[in-house]
């Protein structure tokens, strides 16, 4: 092999290595699965929370056009914050209970994120 050749061959290898370099991520996450359930509720006003029987999840994924559009150029933080909002809006509900996600990252672009939980909305004592 000659010295042409071989400076071609390591161009070549280093070009491949370097594009192959992205890797597609899967991955959930849950912020307030370490806190406890508590069984006494206490409201300093007065309202109360009442949690659903029921869990409700929300997506937002790459492969819509909607989905597309909302997940452009955001963090994957930003991309939980926002399918928490959306999921809060569609049950028409104070909060979602426990939210846990899961998520499809490839890169730094997100694909999916996913968030499920219990709504919780406000009822008088």
């Amino acid at each position: 092999m000659n010295t042409k050749t071989f400076a071609y061959f390591c161009a070549l290898s280093v070009a491949l290595l370097l594009t192959s370099c992205t890797t597609t991520k899967y991955g959930s996450t849950a912020d307030h699965a370490k806190d406890g359930v508590f069984t006494v509720n206490t409201s300093y006003n007065d309202l109360t929370m009442e949690l659903a029987p029921q869990r409700v999840s929300y997506t937002i994924d790459i492969s819509t056009t909607e989905g597309r559009a909302k997940l452009k150029n955001i963090s994957l933080e930003e991309a939980k914050q926002l399918a928490l909002i959306e999921c809060i809006n569609k049950y028409n509900c104070a909060t979602i209970f426990n939210p846990q996600f899961t998520h499809l990252v490839k890169g730094k672009d997100v694909l999916r994120v996913t968030v499920y939980g219990f709504p919780a909305r406000y009822k008088n004592k």
